[in-house]
């Protein structure tokens, strides 16, 4: 069965864009879609989407509200975020929040369902000034924290760069010579001894601890 997917997206030209990207793709399905905060809960209580696709800048609110949502969820549910907004604020509060993934509408959605698949297989795919973004921010952060329990190994931290500079499993497998069932094995055992859930806390984390 097809992945079910729900999109909020205010904006009906790119919320139809989406849509037909995502309805190309066999294992992706578009289960609804809505225009605003208390319609996105409502389909989302309604749907139990796999993923939500979700705009920050919608007419009665934040999509910060629905990706608290979909972290409470009951069920396997993930958010990715899709917004024109790349400031710092609104970056970190959809982390924050629980958000799995960030892209910007600005770098095309030509790879959205990859973006999709990424998130359903464990990933976090972020664009890339998103993830220097987030960088800068903890590098600027005085915060002080203990060294992880167990290190991370050589080919771990040259992972976690990779990931840090906005590359997608299969391209970090193609880099590395190795498979990217391989480069997941090693992104698990970085999340196990991080205590962390996605790429995005890891990178955050990491780069805390010094280790990027």
């Amino acid at each position: 069965m097809p992945h079910p997917i729900l999109i909020i997206e205010d904006r009906a030209e790119i919320a139809a864009r989406i849509r037909d990207a995502v309805t190309k793709h066999d294992d992706l399905e578009v289960v609804g879609s809505a225009s605003t905060v208390s319609q996105g809960l409502e389909l989302l209580g309604d749907l139990q989407p796999r993923v939500v696709l979700i705009d920050l800048g919608l007419p009665d609110g934040s999509g910060v509200d629905v990706i608290r949502a979909v972290a409470q969820a009951d069920w396997d549910c993930d958010a990715l975020v899709i917004s024109i907004f790349g400031d710092e604020a609104r970056v970190i509060e959809a982390i924050q929040a629980g958000a799995k993934g960030y892209v910007l509408k600005s770098g095309g959605l030509t790879s959205v369902c990859d973006d999709i698949l990424a998130v359903i297989d464990g990933g976090s795919p972020i664009s890339p000034s998103i993830a220097r973004h987030l960088l800068t921010m903890v590098k600027r952060q005085a915060v002080s924290e203990t060294a992880p329990e167990f290190e991370l190994t050589g080919r771990e931290i040259e992972i976690l760069r990779a990931v840090a500079q906005g590359y997608k499993r299969r391209e970090i497998g193609l880099q590395l010579d190795i498979s990217t069932g391989t480069v997941g094995n090693h992104i698990n055992s970085i999340y196990r001894k991080l205590n962390v859930g996605s790429n995005i806390q890891a990178v955050v984390q990491a780069t805390k601890m010094g280790l990027l």
